[in-house]
């Protein structure tokens, strides 16, 4: 029986020391080629402890890319790594440059940052390196600005509720002012230029369909039959996050229904109204909550539903509609619309309704009256 129990024993101690020497390889494996530990947990000074080893990691001044690492098992260091000066310009080089490797994106913040400045008229270069097979595509997108002066311009006729307000020129008429004027998108391809679109009647924005994210040059101010496609790449490798679900379900009468009173959730500062229908949210695939209960319950909040609109506009998911009420803004889904009041009169109110636009139906409804 002795003998039994002293086999166990023994089995079970060369299993430890076995799987305790397969994490201390491995993680000794990652440092060697220059890659963080996994079976050890980061500290405050930025070291990894794992169990009975140390990971000490440098990084080059003001990037996320390592310069060297060394590993400690009981103190004495047992491997190393010094990235050279050129591997550390490649991949500083590489953090600049989105790639889209056979549809899958890297560095896809790149493409945030370069629209915003787009749409705010400031210069910018955008590096995107396509990859399918054994071809590569290098692609240089620039923005250049114009001479761009408001008090030159006046006001467009065109309906404030379906675009950003813009401005029109008097006396520009040709593409070529256009571009002058308002600066233009200049896009090349393997050092052929490509296209060429001028910052007034165009922006870059995305477009997802079938789980494919298309960057895309839409237009503002003209009709055109196709939007010209700039790259394309799979939603599940981009930054897109989808953390619920919304459903609108009509209901037989029109009326504004309130959810939420000033101040009952997250200290928000406005009310938050249904109209002709009532919201449920889904929550990881089959927790479903009427809209009521999913903010008395905490499940999400009131931030949670604007930043989740917000990131869905950015994807394409829904479209952004300004008026010139002092800012509200609709955001409209395929199957209903998001209304953030911000208007000169300090309405703050959020509201959700049927699909199109639903201001004007809940302006006349008089829904603030008691």
């Amino acid at each position: 029986m002795k003998k039994k129990i002293l086999i166990i024993i023994s089995v079970a101690i060369i299993l430890l020391i076995l799987g305790y020497g397969s994490i201390v390889y491995i993680d000794y494996h990652n440092v060697v080629n220059g890659n963080l530990p996994i079976f050890a947990n980061q500290s405050e000074d930025g070291s990894y402890q794992g169990l009975g080893y140390t990971v000490e990691v440098t990084y080059y001044p003001d990037t996320d890319v390592i310069e060297e690492m060394k590993m400690k098992l009981f103190e004495k260091i047992i491997a190393g790594m010094v990235q050279d000066v050129e591997k550390q310009n490649e991949n500083q080089e590489n953090q600049e440059i989105v790639i889209i490797d056979n549809g899958n994106i890297q560095n896809e913040n790149k493409i945030d940052a370069f629209i915003d400045k787009g749409d705010n008229r400031e210069a910018d270069i955008l590096q995107i390196h396509i990859i399918l097979n054994d071809k590569t595509d290098n692609m240089t997108i620039e923005f250049v600005p114009g001479t761009y002066d408001e008090t030159s311009f006046e006001e467009s006729d065109t309906e404030s509720e379906n675009t950003v307000n813009r401005q029109v020129p008097r006396s520009v008429t040709t593409a070529e002012e256009y571009e002058e004027v308002y600066g233009y998108y200049k896009i090349t391809v393997n050092g052929e230029e490509t296209g060429r679109y001028d910052g007034l009647r165009w922006h870059m924005k995305r477009v997802t369909k079938d789980n494919t994210v298309q960057v895309i040059m839409e237009p503002y101010l003209i009709e055109v039959t196709e939007f010209p496609a700039i790259c394309e790449y799979s939603l599940e490798s981009s930054n897109y996050e989808k953390k619920f679900e919304l459903t609108y379900m009509a209901r037989k009468d029109m009326g504004v229904k309130k959810i939420a009173e000033k101040n009952q959730f997250d200290n928000l500062d406005f009310e938050v109204y249904t109209i002709a229908g009532d919201v449920s949210i889904t929550i990881e695939g089959d927790m479903v909550y009427s809209l009521e209960d999913a903010l008395t319950q905490g499940v999400i909040t009131v931030q949670d539903i604007l930043e989740q609109v917000k990131e869905d506009e950015k994807y394409g998911f829904c479209e952004k509609a300004y008026y010139s009420d002092g800012g509200s803004t609709e955001y409209r889904y395929a199957e209903y619309t998001i209304l953030k009041y911000n208007t000169l009169d300090g309405n703050k109110d959020l509201v959700i309704g049927m699909q199109g636009t639903i201001i004007n139906q809940i302006n006349a409804s008089g829904y603030k009256t008691e």
